[in-house]
């Protein structure tokens, strides 16, 4: 019994342990059932402003267009513009493969390239600019009563020269040419001319700028409330040959323009892209309206039209365009206040990432904006799932049979122990009469006897009475013991 006793108390020691095991939870990220949840995100298939007559252009529209180009252009080199935000209900969401129609954008190396005829054209086109430039900031200094002593006391300036291709370069492959939307030249110099009426052409670089039509597929994922959009992957093609689409390039485009005979020169002619791979519905068709997609682009050949001259410290001297010119000068050059101008890697890359800026804003335009009639169309819009964490509860049965076991044992023993007991006729009192036992005298101790067993334990009890009265000065306790012959009564 007191084997059985020991066992089951250090038993018991872990009973804390094992009901911990026992149950276990789970939380798990599950598809929400609840209809209040929404996940969804925009994306294009169609880019079209025609009503069956005319351009339908929401009012501020051009403005909103030429703010989302400024917008990426004005991003520093390291930053990257953000995504089209999602819809999310909960804090995490997930959407499946989805195409959407883009602006894709690059940077080619034209000095590079090693077309001495166009390089002879651009260094004309530039010295033509920089010409204007200086006289018509001369003019506008002595207009405004400063004479020319505020534009000429900058001895020495870098300029930048931004505009259009009449015509491709051959620098990008028939696909992105057969799409452009926007293809620009950037003249530049990282050493510093002399501020006069003529500049020196002999150490002018020149980029290609381009912006053009392409179908992306995306995959969109919101976690812990934060979004992220990963392009998966990215397609420039036509199902089939169409107009251009660059309006420089557009003879028909200019002159039905200020007739106002566009609907007749183009009415609701197409263009169809070819959808991206891997996206989860490839069936779906790519569309650009050619007359809405032309006046889009004179927007952009519009913007992409300036010319600056900046200081040693790259502040600005003297301007006569949109200010872009501003923001490339930051990426060839260096940062405002800086002296000296990245290597010609860096300014290749710090060029490639500001047009990719341009290229990503004006796609969350195109995605989000006004610009498609069928924005209310289920095809505008990824349904995704809504992802809700749920609790489910594990039971570990095995542990719970121990459990169990132990208190079906421990029953057993405390049932067996009153058993033993009252078979012996001996009860287990708790009481405080402990103390009153020790302040019994060492004989009448002696004569009460030691507890060796039951038996002894109830042979003692037969010889032993105990009295207890209450008098006028407290309490007495009287203990008779009787063993053999010898009597005892004690106080």
């Amino acid at each position: 019994m007191a084997a059985f006793g020991a066992l089951l108390m250090i038993s018991g020691i872990l009973t804390s342990t094992l009901t911990q095991q026992a149950i276990e939870y789970h939380m798990v990220d599950a598809p929400s059932q609840a209809a209040t949840d929404t996940a969804t995100i925009d994306r294009a298939t169609t880019f079209s402003l025609y009503d069956g007559n005319n351009l339908a252009i929401v009012p501020y529209d051009t403005a909103r267009e030429q703010r989302a180009i400024f917008q990426g252009a004005f991003s520093a080199p390291t930053e990257v513009v953000p995504q089209v935000e999602p819809t999310c209900s909960s804090g995490t969401c997930t959407w499946p493969p989805y195409g959407s129609l883009a602006i894709c954008g690059d940077v080619a190396n034209l000095t590079a390239l090693g077309d001495t005829q166009l390089i002879e054209k651009l260094g004309n086109m530039t010295e033509k600019r920089l010409g204007v430039l200086f006289n018509t900031s001369v003019a506008t200094s002595e207009a405004l009563g400063y004479g020319d002593f505020y534009f000429m006391s900058v001895p020495v300036v870098f300029p930048i020269v931004v505009g259009l291709l009449d015509t491709p370069t051959n620098a990008f492959n028939q696909s992105v040419t057969d799409l452009m939307v926007s293809d620009s030249f950037v003249a530049y110099t990282d050493q510093p001319l002399n501020n006069s009426a003529t500049f020196d052409m002999s150490n002018v670089k020149y980029l290609e700028v381009a912006l053009w039509w392409c179908t992306k597929t995306y995959k969109t994922n919101v976690k812990a409330g934060q979004s992220t959009t990963e392009e998966l992957s990215t397609l420039s093609k036509l199902q089939e040959p169409a107009l251009p689409l660059n309006m420089p390039w557009a003879p028909d485009f200019y002159p039905c323009y200020a007739a106002g005979t566009c609907n007749e020169t183009y009415g609701d002619k197409m263009a169809h892209l070819e959808a991206p791979p891997g996206s989860d519905s490839p069936q779906d068709s790519y569309t650009i309206h050619i007359w809405s997609e032309l006046m889009a682009s004179a927007l952009l050949v519009a913007t992409m039209f300036d010319s600056v001259l900046m200081d040693r410290t790259r502040g600005v001297v003297a301007s006569n365009g949109g200010g872009i010119a501003k923001a490339f000068g930051f990426s060839v050059l260096g940062d405002f206040l800086s002296t000296e101008s990245p290597p010609p890697d860096i300014q290749l890359s710090n060029m490639r990432n500001v047009i990719t800026n341009v290229a990503r804003s004006a796609t969350n335009i195109v995605r989000q904006g006004n610009t498609r009639l069928n924005k209310t169309d289920a095809s505008a819009v990824v349904v995704g799932t809504v992802i809700t964490a749920q609790t489910f509860v594990r039971i570990h049965w095995e542990w719970i049979a121990m459990l169990s076991s132990q208190l079906v044992l421990t029953t057993v023993f405390l049932t067996l122990t009153m058993a033993a007991t009252y078979r012996e006729r001996m009860q287990v009192i708790k009481c405080s009469s402990l103390a009153t036992l020790c302040a019994l005298d060492e004989t009448t101790r002696k004569n009460m006897g030691g507890i060796d067993d039951l038996g002894g334990l109830d042979q003692n009890a037969r010889t032993m009475s105990v009295r207890l009265e209450r008098g006028s000065s407290g309490s007495s306790l009287w203990l008779k013991v009787r063993r053999g012959i010898y009597t005892a009564e004690t106080e």
